[in-house]
């Protein structure tokens, strides 16, 4: 009897809105998947600091991690990273179809809708605090540039036209050797890009013992479009450790692109310092296509820091430039006007205050210290 009770009254409060646990403690376990992870998270804000915690918790920890992790998803012949995104957004969305069927068909509707909205809350503070163990920290390790024994500083005008103008003249001495479409744009075979990251990397490795670790090949983007409109040529996916590159953005870039993910993977968290690395990697290579690719992209950090400087000295600059690599500016310039919407500028709104939130003070401005590690390396080595 006391069995059919119990029955009963699981049945009816199943029938009266599908709440199965006392009414005393509708608000439990919600609370308590929202306090855990904003408790680690309170912790690491507290802890970040202490740089020597960082670089264990990076280099001992979660690199080897994200090594094994790399190493089986190279294996598959698609992005694993896009497939838990697309899996992601379809969960948040049966979500949400159900928090208003739930609110609609069932009483007690203040309670469910709290419970729901603390769910999301808390689903969104686990996905960051992975976020934040398996790549947020690296912005707290030791630099690249700290590693690799570069300092980066400011330059003088002067600097900053004979770096660009040297720039200028090596993407016009390897422009003739890119295949090239009727536009006169740089068309490249997407398929033979994707397939030789160590090769690439060897000689920067050599260079950099800081970068010296593996290196896994990048994966070319399904959802390219979707990244387009967001205003980004590619990421690094550390629940992953996949590299994945926009490949709808134009050819000319795409090398350099992929060499920047691959920073990334060799632990290089700051954006200009990928950068920085991208272009060297590109340069040292055997390989022409990226050669031009990391010259054409060393130009345009190089080419955007001398025009705020003086604009007559960019012109000089400008007017070096042969048909070919004005062809290609102009075709990569075009393609992310035509993607000027609200949702590129909330895209990099929320990136930029990313940034500023792990200690990027200037945000996205932080690219252009890339123009900085380029000069301490051509002028200081």
């Amino acid at each position: 009897m006391r069995y059919r009770n119990l029955y009963e009254q699981i049945k009816s409060e199943t029938a009266q809105g599908g709440v199965t646990v006392k009414e005393k403690h509708w608000l439990r376990v919600p609370l308590i998947c929202c306090i855990l992870p904003a408790l680690f998270l309170l912790i690491y804000l507290v802890l970040r600091s202490n740089q020597k915690l960082m670089n264990v918790m990076v280099f001992q920890v979660t690199t080897p991690i994200k090594h094994i992790l790399a190493g089986i998803n190279a294996h598959l012949p698609f992005a694993v990273g896009e497939v838990v995104w697309a899996v992601a957004m379809f969960a948040l969305l049966v979500f949400l179809i159900r928090t208003v069927y739930l609110l609609i068909r069932y009483q007690n509707r203040g309670q469910r809708l709290i419970r729901r909205i603390l769910a999301l809350i808390s689903a969104g503070l686990i996905v960051y605090s992975c976020y934040t163990v398996m790549w947020g920290i690296n912005y707290y390790a030791e630099s690249f540039a700290s590693r690799s024994g570069l300092t980066a500083r400011g330059c003088t005008v002067q600097e900053l036209y004979t770096l660009t103008s040297s720039f200028a003249e090596r993407c016009n001495a390897l422009s003739g050797e890119m295949p090239r479409g009727e536009t006169g744009t740089t068309v490249l075979n997407n398929d033979e890009l994707f397939c030789n990251a160590e090769e690439l990397y060897s000689n920067i490795q050599t260079e950099f013992s800081a970068l010296n670790v593996p290196v896994y090949d990048p994966k070319p983007m399904f959802f390219s479009p979707v990244i387009s409109a967001m205003g980004f040529t590619g990421f690094y996916f550390p629940m992953t450790a996949e590299s994945l590159v926009n490949v709808e953005q134009a050819d000319c870039l795409i090398p350099a692109t992929i060499l920047h993910e691959l920073a990334h993977q060799c632990n290089v968290a700051e954006e200009d310092a990928a950068n920085f690395v991208a272009i060297l990697a590109g340069l040292h290579s055997e390989d022409s296509v990226f050669q031009y690719s990391s010259a054409l992209l060393g130009y345009i950090h190089l080419s955007n820091a001398l025009y705020s400087a003086n604009r007559e000295a960019w012109q000089e600059v400008r007017d070096i430039l042969n048909e070919q690599v004005r062809a290609d500016l102009d075709e990569n310039n075009a393609f992310w006007d035509k993607y000027e919407s609200p949702v590129k500028t909330a895209s990099e709104t929320i990136y930029e205050g990313y940034l500023k939130s792990v200690g990027h003070s200037e945000g996205m401005k932080s690219y252009g210290q890339c123009v900085d590690l380029l000069t301490a390396y051509y002028f200081d080595k």
